[in-house]
Protein backbone atom coordinates (compact mmCIF):
# COMPACT_ATOMS: atom_id res chain seq x y z
CA UNK A 1 0.00 0.00 0.00
CA UNK A 2 1.37 3.75 -0.54
CA UNK A 3 2.30 5.48 2.37
CA UNK A 4 -0.09 6.46 5.11
CA UNK A 5 -2.92 4.24 3.12
CA UNK A 6 -4.34 0.96 5.53
CA UNK A 7 -5.79 -2.28 4.15
CA UNK A 8 -7.93 -4.75 5.77
CA UNK A 9 -9.13 -8.33 4.13
CA UNK A 10 -11.63 -10.34 4.30
CA UNK A 11 -12.42 -13.84 2.52
CA UNK A 12 -15.78 -12.77 1.91
CA UNK A 13 -18.30 -9.40 2.61
CA UNK A 14 -21.30 -8.48 1.89
CA UNK A 15 -20.53 -5.73 -0.14
CA UNK A 16 -17.00 -3.25 0.56
CA UNK A 17 -18.92 -0.41 -0.10
CA UNK A 18 -21.39 -0.91 2.87
CA UNK A 19 -18.57 -2.30 4.93
CA UNK A 20 -16.18 0.79 4.48
CA UNK A 21 -19.60 3.23 5.52
CA UNK A 22 -20.20 1.14 8.47
CA UNK A 23 -16.80 2.01 9.23
CA UNK A 24 -16.57 5.69 9.04
CA UNK A 25 -19.97 5.94 11.13
CA UNK A 26 -17.80 4.19 13.80
CA UNK A 27 -15.43 6.95 13.67
CA UNK A 28 -13.08 5.77 11.24
CA UNK A 29 -11.80 8.28 8.37
CA UNK A 30 -9.13 6.38 6.84
CA UNK A 31 -7.52 6.80 3.97
CA UNK A 32 -8.18 2.90 4.09
CA UNK A 33 -8.80 0.18 1.53
CA UNK A 34 -11.44 -2.63 2.71
CA UNK A 35 -10.75 -5.67 0.09
CA UNK A 36 -13.21 -9.03 -0.01
CA UNK A 37 -11.85 -12.36 -1.78
CA UNK A 38 -15.94 -12.07 -2.71
CA UNK A 39 -18.89 -10.09 -1.89
CA UNK A 40 -22.13 -11.80 -0.96
CA UNK A 41 -24.18 -8.60 -1.92
CA UNK A 42 -21.99 -6.27 -4.63
CA UNK A 43 -23.92 -3.45 -5.58
CA UNK A 44 -23.44 -1.21 -8.98
CA UNK A 45 -24.61 1.71 -9.95
CA UNK A 46 -28.78 2.43 -9.45
CA UNK A 47 -28.80 -0.33 -7.22
CA UNK A 48 -27.72 -3.43 -9.49
CA UNK A 49 -26.44 -6.27 -8.12
CA UNK A 50 -22.71 -7.09 -8.62
CA UNK A 51 -21.46 -10.67 -9.50
CA UNK A 52 -18.52 -11.21 -7.15
CA UNK A 53 -16.82 -14.31 -7.31
CA UNK A 54 -13.59 -15.17 -6.37
CA UNK A 55 -10.98 -13.99 -8.43
CA UNK A 56 -11.75 -10.18 -9.44
CA UNK A 57 -10.63 -7.81 -7.50
CA UNK A 58 -13.97 -6.34 -5.07
CA UNK A 59 -12.60 -3.24 -2.62
CA UNK A 60 -13.60 0.08 -1.43
CA UNK A 61 -11.51 3.27 -0.25
CA UNK A 62 -12.72 5.31 2.26
CA UNK A 63 -11.04 8.59 3.22
CA UNK A 64 -11.70 12.27 4.17
CA UNK A 65 -11.06 14.52 1.84
CA UNK A 66 -11.07 18.41 2.95
CA UNK A 67 -13.75 19.60 -0.06
CA UNK A 68 -16.89 20.77 -0.32
CA UNK A 69 -19.79 18.51 -2.11
CA UNK A 70 -19.78 21.57 -4.96
CA UNK A 71 -16.05 20.58 -6.02
CA UNK A 72 -16.45 16.53 -6.36
CA UNK A 73 -17.60 16.60 -9.94
CA UNK A 74 -14.48 15.39 -11.01
CA UNK A 75 -13.77 12.80 -8.72
CA UNK A 76 -15.36 9.73 -11.00
CA UNK A 77 -13.29 10.64 -14.13
CA UNK A 78 -10.24 10.75 -11.33
CA UNK A 79 -11.22 6.95 -10.37
CA UNK A 80 -11.95 5.86 -14.03
CA UNK A 81 -8.43 7.48 -15.46
CA UNK A 82 -6.97 5.68 -12.31
CA UNK A 83 -8.66 2.09 -13.27
CA UNK A 84 -7.68 2.59 -16.80
CA UNK A 85 -4.00 3.05 -15.07
CA UNK A 86 -4.27 -0.10 -13.52
CA UNK A 87 -5.67 -1.94 -16.90
CA UNK A 88 -3.00 -0.90 -19.11
CA UNK A 89 0.01 -1.23 -16.36
CA UNK A 90 -1.05 -4.88 -16.01
CA UNK A 91 -0.58 -5.60 -19.90
CA UNK A 92 -3.50 -3.87 -21.69
CA UNK A 93 -2.98 -2.57 -24.89
CA UNK A 94 -3.78 1.24 -23.84
CA UNK A 95 -5.78 1.52 -27.50
CA UNK A 96 -8.18 -1.19 -26.18
CA UNK A 97 -8.57 0.59 -22.55
CA UNK A 98 -11.25 3.51 -22.63
CA UNK A 99 -13.32 5.21 -20.12
CA UNK A 100 -16.93 5.18 -20.77
CA UNK A 101 -19.29 7.79 -19.14
CA UNK A 102 -20.25 8.19 -16.59
CA UNK A 103 -17.68 5.67 -14.46
CA UNK A 104 -16.78 2.77 -16.08
CA UNK A 105 -13.77 1.50 -18.10
CA UNK A 106 -13.97 -0.89 -20.96
CA UNK A 107 -11.37 -3.25 -22.58
CA UNK A 108 -12.52 -4.05 -26.43
CA UNK A 109 -15.72 -1.96 -25.91
CA UNK A 110 -16.71 -4.39 -23.58
CA UNK A 111 -17.05 -3.47 -19.75
CA UNK A 112 -14.13 -4.86 -17.31
CA UNK A 113 -14.49 -2.48 -14.34
CA UNK A 114 -17.10 -1.01 -12.31
CA UNK A 115 -17.02 2.17 -9.92
CA UNK A 116 -19.58 3.60 -7.11
CA UNK A 117 -18.56 6.74 -5.52
CA UNK A 118 -20.97 7.01 -2.10
CA UNK A 119 -20.61 9.54 0.49
CA UNK A 120 -22.18 11.63 3.82
CA UNK A 121 -22.21 15.14 3.44
CA UNK A 122 -23.92 17.86 4.42
CA UNK A 123 -24.64 21.27 1.70
CA UNK A 124 -21.07 22.78 2.83
CA UNK A 125 -19.00 19.59 3.76
CA UNK A 126 -18.25 16.02 2.89
CA UNK A 127 -17.81 13.96 5.86
CA UNK A 128 -16.30 11.22 4.26
CA UNK A 129 -16.09 9.25 0.78
CA UNK A 130 -16.01 5.82 0.06
CA UNK A 131 -15.03 4.87 -3.20
CA UNK A 132 -16.08 1.22 -4.84
CA UNK A 133 -14.21 -0.49 -7.30
CA UNK A 134 -14.72 -3.79 -8.89
CA UNK A 135 -12.27 -4.81 -12.07
CA UNK A 136 -13.07 -7.98 -13.88
CA UNK A 137 -9.94 -10.12 -13.39
CA UNK A 138 -10.33 -13.46 -14.17
CA UNK A 139 -14.00 -13.71 -14.77
CA UNK A 140 -17.34 -11.45 -15.92
CA UNK A 141 -20.97 -12.08 -15.83
CA UNK A 142 -22.53 -13.77 -18.75
CA UNK A 143 -25.98 -11.85 -18.51
CA UNK A 144 -24.83 -7.96 -17.71
CA UNK A 145 -26.66 -4.96 -18.96
CA UNK A 146 -23.33 -3.95 -20.78
CA UNK A 147 -21.73 -6.84 -22.60
CA UNK A 148 -18.58 -7.57 -20.31
CA UNK A 149 -14.63 -8.86 -20.08
CA UNK A 150 -11.93 -9.58 -18.27
CA UNK A 151 -8.31 -8.85 -17.82
CA UNK A 152 -7.56 -12.74 -18.40
CA UNK A 153 -9.90 -12.79 -21.38
CA UNK A 154 -8.28 -9.57 -23.21
CA UNK A 155 -4.51 -10.15 -22.51
CA UNK A 156 -4.76 -14.27 -21.83
CA UNK A 157 -2.70 -13.23 -18.20
CA UNK A 158 -3.71 -14.49 -14.93
CA UNK A 159 -3.24 -11.50 -12.54
CA UNK A 160 -3.47 -11.56 -8.51
CA UNK A 161 -5.76 -9.93 -6.83
CA UNK A 162 -3.28 -8.26 -4.57
CA UNK A 163 -0.88 -7.56 -7.40
CA UNK A 164 -3.58 -5.52 -9.63
CA UNK A 165 -4.94 -3.96 -5.82
CA UNK A 166 -1.62 -2.41 -5.13
CA UNK A 167 -1.03 -0.85 -8.80
CA UNK A 168 -4.50 0.58 -8.62
CA UNK A 169 -3.90 2.38 -4.54
CA UNK A 170 -0.88 3.86 -6.33
CA UNK A 171 -2.40 4.99 -9.13
CA UNK A 172 -5.35 6.26 -7.63
CA UNK A 173 -3.45 8.02 -4.78
CA UNK A 174 -1.00 9.65 -7.40
CA UNK A 175 -4.25 10.95 -8.58
CA UNK A 176 -5.78 11.96 -5.81
CA UNK A 177 -2.59 13.98 -4.87
CA UNK A 178 -2.18 15.89 -7.84
CA UNK A 179 -5.83 16.75 -8.21
CA UNK A 180 -6.19 20.40 -7.99
CA UNK A 181 -8.94 21.69 -6.74
CA UNK A 182 -11.25 23.94 -9.62
CA UNK A 183 -9.14 22.42 -12.65
CA UNK A 184 -11.28 20.26 -13.92
CA UNK A 185 -10.06 20.95 -17.23
CA UNK A 186 -6.87 18.53 -17.53
CA UNK A 187 -8.61 15.65 -16.12
CA UNK A 188 -11.29 16.61 -18.52
CA UNK A 189 -9.05 16.67 -21.97
CA UNK A 190 -7.09 13.06 -20.44
CA UNK A 191 -10.30 11.80 -20.22
CA UNK A 192 -11.82 13.03 -23.55
CA UNK A 193 -8.71 11.48 -24.92
CA UNK A 194 -9.36 7.63 -24.13
CA UNK A 195 -12.94 7.83 -24.05
CA UNK A 196 -15.47 5.30 -25.73
CA UNK A 197 -18.22 6.72 -27.73
CA UNK A 198 -17.48 10.28 -28.33
CA UNK A 199 -18.52 11.65 -32.02
CA UNK A 200 -20.58 8.79 -32.41
CA UNK A 201 -24.09 7.76 -32.51
CA UNK A 202 -25.12 5.93 -29.29
CA UNK A 203 -27.94 4.96 -27.29
CA UNK A 204 -28.70 7.28 -24.27
CA UNK A 205 -31.05 6.07 -21.15
CA UNK A 206 -32.27 7.47 -18.34
CA UNK A 207 -34.57 7.06 -15.56
CA UNK A 208 -37.88 8.74 -17.62
CA UNK A 209 -36.51 7.94 -21.76
CA UNK A 210 -34.38 6.50 -23.91
CA UNK A 211 -33.35 8.38 -27.47
CA UNK A 212 -30.10 8.19 -29.96
CA UNK A 213 -27.53 10.78 -30.41
CA UNK A 214 -23.95 11.66 -31.07
CA UNK A 215 -21.57 12.46 -27.75
CA UNK A 216 -20.55 15.91 -28.48
CA UNK A 217 -18.28 16.56 -25.66
CA UNK A 218 -18.46 16.31 -21.87
CA UNK A 219 -19.05 20.11 -19.63
CA UNK A 220 -17.55 21.29 -16.78
CA UNK A 221 -19.80 19.45 -14.30
CA UNK A 222 -18.93 16.13 -15.97
CA UNK A 223 -22.66 15.91 -18.09
CA UNK A 224 -22.49 14.67 -21.51
CA UNK A 225 -23.42 17.35 -24.45
CA UNK A 226 -25.49 14.82 -26.88
CA UNK A 227 -26.72 16.15 -30.44
CA UNK A 228 -29.79 14.63 -31.26
CA UNK A 229 -30.93 13.02 -34.64
CA UNK A 230 -32.92 16.28 -35.26
CA UNK A 231 -30.40 18.60 -34.42
CA UNK A 232 -30.80 19.93 -31.54
CA UNK A 233 -28.51 19.84 -28.37
CA UNK A 234 -28.96 18.08 -24.99
CA UNK A 235 -27.24 17.89 -21.59
CA UNK A 236 -27.51 14.66 -20.11
CA UNK A 237 -26.08 14.38 -16.13
CA UNK A 238 -27.13 10.92 -15.53
CA UNK A 239 -28.30 7.91 -17.61
CA UNK A 240 -26.74 4.61 -19.32
CA UNK A 241 -24.77 4.70 -22.35
CA UNK A 242 -25.04 2.03 -24.63
CA UNK A 243 -23.71 1.31 -28.44
CA UNK A 244 -26.79 2.27 -30.70
CA UNK A 245 -27.73 -0.92 -31.42
CA UNK A 246 -28.31 -1.91 -27.94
Amino acid sequence: MPHGVGAHFYSNLDSTNAYAMELATSGERGPLWIVAGEQGAGRGRHGRNWTSKPGNLYCSLLFAPQIRPSEIAPLPFIVSLAVRDTFVKLGVDPAVAKCKWPNDVLLNEKKASGILIESSATSSSIDYLVIGIGLNLLHYPDEAVFEATSLAEATNKHVEVKTALAILADSLKQRLDTWKLGQFEPIRKEWLSCAWGFGKKRLVRTAKESFTGTLSDLNDQGAVNVILDDGSEKTIYVADVFPSNH
